[in-house]
């Protein structure tokens, strides 16, 4: 049976951080909030049906990670990725932040530098100052064809200090899907300045029609040596509530100080569900997974004909991979007068949508807006009615104030 993507499902009242945490405006009107990066769509049967199985039995106690989920991760990875990974490997985590966390903490020392390449998932920021590091930034640059690494830029910005990169791949906002060549000279600039690669693939499924995506570790063992791979179904069959992700670790002494850590902070037990939720997204997800990707790149390319026609001034970055748009508004901002806060205030208060606002992805992200676009297309052209309501209001008074 082909999944149904187009009925809208009511998630208000279910405690949704998308939907219940800030119902409505200031004035009351209920916003259409295309944030945060969960979808709209219900889980694949085979999922739920897994849950409700595990759910009947009425003990909810500590629980080994069986072999199923890992077998049913590794399959997965050999069948979409080509990549076999060993099961010494593998370190199952309570969700890919708190890893990341973790091997911030255990593979590096207070006041050491990490690499991030924004405009990037505003999270790392956090992750890497909450800890006691530096960040060094290794801007993305545009260029005609998408957003491109600067790995002149790189080498000119490393220190002795300079410890560890983040990778965001595929890339969160911008929706590059890297190709094998970025990958393999980011590598070889990594070991040249050794340096660590921590790679958050979570969207590493959502992949569109005409793109490949590669696991920076799959490359080559020396690669793999010196790469800390964070995986989960949790954006892929829309379960980030169930807290669940693999953590790929090659070397053994990294891997050793990275589970000495995650011990420390209490990271060693699983929650139950995700366990069960896991292996039957691996298992039996498969299906699912390509109706809705076919789903999608539907909605990608008349989304992009939808801004082309009505928005003209608004761009919108190629859609590789994700489920989420990129905006560039800084047109309509040169030409309307309007700032990052009038922009805000304009699509909350005027638009009633719920964005996610560029510049908290720090450098390159003033002037864009992240849209979600991972729910039924009637949403969506509700969402596309709303960005013209917030837009005219830029033109007419973009101080957001009453005229």
């Amino acid at each position: 049976m082909t999944p149904d993507f187009d009925t809208p499902l009511e998630r208000r009242g279910t405690d949704s951080v998308k939907w219940d945490e800030k119902p409505a405006n200031r004035e009351g009107v209920p916003l259409l909030p295309m944030w945060v990066a969960d979808m709209d769509f219900a889980a694949p049967t085979e999922v739920v049906r897994a849950l409700m199985e595990r759910a009947s039995h009425p003990v909810y106690g500590y629980t080994l990670v069986n072999d199923r989920y890992p077998e049913a991760f590794r399959a997965w990875q050999r069948r979409r990725n080509g990549w076999d990974v060993p099961a010494d490997w593998l370190v199952h985590t309570p969700g890919v932040m708190p890893a990341v966390r973790a091997s911030i903490l255990a593979l590096t020392e207070p006041g050491d530098e990490v690499v991030l390449q924004p405009p990037v998932y505003y999270p790392f920021f956090s992750a890497v100052r909450d800890n006691g590091r530096s960040i060094v930034e290794n801007p993305l640059v545009e260029s005609p064809g998408g957003y491109r690494m600067d790995l002149e830029q790189l080498e000119s910005v490393l220190t002795s200090r300079t410890r560890m990169l983040i990778l965001c791949s595929p890339h969160n906002p911008v929706g590059r899907v890297w190709t094998a060549d970025e990958l393999r000279d980011l590598a070889r600039v990594c070991e040249r300045h050794e340096l660590l690669i921590l790679s958050d693939e979570i969207h590493g499924d959502l992949i569109r029609d005409g793109h490949r995506f590669v696991p920076v570790a799959s490359l080559a063992p020396e690669i793999a040596r010196r790469t800390v791979t964070f995986a989960s179904p949790s954006k892929t069959f829309n379960i980030a509530g169930l807290s669940s992700s693999f953590t790929v670790i090659a070397d053994r002494e990294l891997q050793r100080r990275f589970r000495e850590t995650a011990g420390r902070l209490g990271m060693e037990l699983p929650n139950t569900l995700s366990l069960t939720a896991g292996a039957a997204a691996y298992s039996a997800g498969e299906p699912w997974l390509d109706a809705l990707l076919s789903y999608l790149g539907g909605t990608f390319s008349w989304f992009q004909a939808e801004m082309s026609a009505r928005f003209p001034r608004v761009r919108v970055s190629r859609i590789e991979g994700t489920y989420l748009a990129w905006l560039d508004l800084r047109a309509v901002m040169r030409e309307s007068g309007a700032t990052d806060a009038h922009v805000h205030s304009a699509l909350l208060d005027r638009g009633a949508l719920w964005l996610s606002d560029g510049a908290r992805f720090g450098t390159g992200g003033a002037g864009f807006q992240r849209m979600n676009l991972a729910c039924p297309r009637s949403v969506v052209a509700d969402g596309l009615g709303r960005l013209g309501r917030a837009l005219e209001a830029l033109y007419i008074d973009p101080s957001g104030d009453e005229a």
